[in-house]
């Protein structure tokens, strides 16, 4: 009986709670007062129950709120929705592009840290565009507790109202557990309307830490991260993901349906980045590509663009355990039409274990040569279980058809959800990248799941005196090669296994021996196949680089091997013909505003050298964007370069930024035409060739 009165008791409480939850309206955008998004946010901090905020804020357009200070941490369950603003409206795209309307601005610049913090269970924040704070969205769990329901959907987190510019939050969304407690957060979601926009935060778009062994069980699903609300041209967080804290709890990023995958790109660094004391982060299903370091990274190797190489026997600790990743060996259309692709490989890994391997596609043209793979577009998953020794081959068909030379790539992931960096060539690098070309040179290569009894070929000729030193190393010696040319590697394993160092040798040109002051620099150029020398096994490194040739070596190094610039249907300088080979790069150059020719407009003088200090000019340009102004020149520590020079800013930003040192003890020749390989050097340094 007793125990029937407490059920009843509880029961009604219940439903008076529920008849109790209130709606609060901002009808202002005062930082406080009636009406104010503070005075509501404390009004349902005072209410323990599910209460809503709503706007009806009088005026079209988008209205922005302004804290002087910290907002109210949300410490009772509530929803605060942007989209009950009359003019707005949700997304509706499931996937790809955003075509929501959001009208409700958050604007941190006076805030002294956090916009929106929140610290209880059931809490919703929608529909609002969080910019210019130190943290846009703070999540924690106070004390130690366990929270959950905390969802962070179809916002607008680092940009302008309009999704199109960076607005610099320095993070996104932080969620924080302390205390050996746990959260549980979604962002994002697999509703249209639930999306998100996290891009253009200077630090890191999503970063997850804790401390004191908690842990989280966090969702990000469906957001955009580094792109704009078009998923179509980047504005960059320096991260994308972070999950950097330690505990026991799991992470799933993405899915393997087609909402619930994040699109992942643009970001300066990592698109995700696990740190080294996260114990389980499921990676699924995303299309992540076009970032500035590697698509995802296992935390421990120090360079952000190097893959961490598998173990033989998988049975390293660290981040998602150091998961190994797929080593592909054959993609094939199959023969008959509709088939589908089949994809052949190898997984060592724990022995006697069923990974999930999940397949992504990326453009057939690579930007740069040896760039590592990401995972552009999820094409589907299979299964591979490994023998008694850690080896697991591979043979799945999936029904689908790819794009003719599609570079193709692949996770893993265990049975307790911790998934691989991205599957990548066998061999990540040659730590003698030329040699003459008589043969006989050196070669080392470091890579990855290197077998006894691997062969290697250089340019398709076999290499000599092979040894494999270790699963991530093998020496041997140069083939005779034809001067200046660029040779593929090739390392192939027992198991069929195989993997490609696109243009990874240079047999040296005859005029660029290696004692020669430039080589090393040519040698970088040319494997990224910004030019290919003059002919005949030389390079012309004395010569002068003529302006048409310049054309071509900035946008090559600027967008990438895949870039082609529009045919060129107008002529715009008399002396450029449309049917000129150099026509199309040239009015590209103009097009992006980084010259505009030699004379009056109507003049480009293709065939006329390229003065030093005209080359500050267009190196820096096109880096920077046409708008780029330099420092002014305060002073000049060149002879030949005062500052009155207009020339001046442009030459000592290349000095500041370490791209060239002069020509002398105290000249830097600014009138002099700049040769094929001080020309080698100033694009190797502008633009970072490796």
């Amino acid at each position: 009986m007793l125990k029937q009165i407490a059920t009843a008791s509880l029961w009604l409480g219940l439903v008076a709670a529920q008849a109790a939850a209130a709606t609060f309206t901002v009808t202002n955008t005062n930082d406080d007062g009636p009406g104010s998004l503070r005075q509501a946010i404390t009004d349902a901090n005072a209410d323990a129950t599910a209460d809503t905020i709503v706007f009806a804020i009088p005026g079209s357009g988008v209205h922005t709120i302004t804290p002087l200070s910290l907002l109210p941490i949300i410490a009772t369950p509530m929803t605060i929705d942007g989209y009950t603003q009359p003019g707005s409206a949700a997304n509706t795209n499931a996937t790809g592009a955003l075509n929501a309307v959001p009208q409700i601005e958050i604007d941190g610049t006076s805030a002294p840290n956090r916009c929106i913090t929140i610290g209880t269970n059931d809490a919703v924040v929608r529909g609002l565009v969080i910019n210019r704070c130190v943290e846009a969205v703070e999540l924690f769990n106070p004390f130690g507790s366990n929270v959950t329901g905390m969802v962070i959907a179809g916002n607008f987190l680092g940009t302008d109202a309009a999704g199109l510019a960076a607005m610099g939050n320095q993070t996104g969304v932080a969620i924080g557990f302390t205390q050996g407690g746990t959260v549980g957060v979604t962002i994002g979601g697999l509703n249209p309307e639930d999306r998100n926009l996290i891009s253009g935060n200077s630090n890191v778009g999503i970063v997850e830490t804790s401390n004191f062994n908690g842990g989280s069980n966090s969702v990000i699903q469906g957001n955009i991260i580094g792109l704009d609300r078009n998923a179509v041209s980047a504005v960059a967080n320096q991260w994308g993901i972070q999950i950097a804290g330690g505990g026991a709890g799991t992470s799933m990023i993405g899915g393997l349906t087609p909402e619930s995958g994040n699109i992942i790109s643009g970001n300066s660094n990592v698109g995700v980045n696990v740190g080294s004391l996260v114990s389980t982060v499921t990676i699924r299903g995303n299309s992540i590509f076009d970032n500035g370091a590697l698509g995802i990274r296992l935390s421990g190797q120090s360079n952000l663009s190097l893959p961490f190489p598998n173990d033989a026997d998988d049975a390293d600790g660290g981040p998602n355990d150091l998961q190994n990743y797929p080593i592909l060996s054959s993609v094939e259309a199959q023969a008959t039409p509709g088939a589908g692709t089949r994809i052949q490989g190898v997984l060592h890994s724990l022995a006697s274990t069923t990974f999930d391997l999940d397949f992504f596609t990326n453009p057939s043209c690579s930007q740069f040569p040896r760039e590592f793979l990401e995972g552009r577009t999820y094409i589907g998953s299979g299964q591979v279980t490994t023998d008694g020794s850690g080896s697991g081959a591979f043979d799945v068909t999936l029904p689908v058809t790819i794009e003719t030379g599609a570079r193709v790539t692949a996770t893993a992931t265990g049975p307790t959800g911790k998934t691989s960096e991205f599957s990548q060539r066998i061999p990540f690098f040659l730590n003698q990248p030329s040699g003459p070309p008589e043969g006989g040179s050196p070669l080392s290569i470091t890579g990855t799941d290197i077998l006894p009894g691997a062969t290697l070929t250089v340019g398709g000729i076999a290499a000599t005196s092979i040894t494999v030193i270790d699963f991530h190393s093998l020496s041997a010696n140069a083939p005779a090669l034809d001067p200046g040319t660029v040779n593929d590697l090739v390392v192939t394993n027992l198991d069929s296994s195989t993997g490609t160092l696109a243009k990874g040798y240079v047999a040296d040109f005859l005029d660029v021996p290696g004692s020669q002051q430039f080589y090393s620099f040519v040698t970088t150029l040319v494997s990224n196949a910004i030019t290919a020398g003059v002919g005949g096994g030389l390079y012309g490194v004395d010569q002068p680089t003529l302006r048409q040739q310049m054309a071509v070596f900035l946008m090559k190094a600027k967008h990438g091997l895949c870039f082609v610039p529009p045919p060129c249907t107008t002529q715009i300088f008399t002396d450029v013909p449309c049917s000129s080979g150099f026509a199309p790069w040239i009015n590209q150059l103009v097009a992006e505003g980084i010259t505009g020719g030699c004379g009056n407009g109507t003049i480009y003088c293709p065939a006329d050298p390229v003065k030093r200090q005209q080359m500050a000019v267009l190196l820096l340009r096109t880096l920077a964007g046409s708008g780029y102004t330099p420092p002014a020149c305060v002073t000049a520590t060149f002879d030949d370069v005062p500052c009155d020079n207009p020339f001046a800013p442009w030459v000592y930003d290349l000095v500041a930024r370490g791209i060239t040192g002069g020509c002398g003890v105290s000249n830097y020749c600014p009138t002099v035409a700049a040769t094929r390989g001080q020309m080698a050097v100033f694009v190797t340094k502008t633009f970072g060739l490796q």
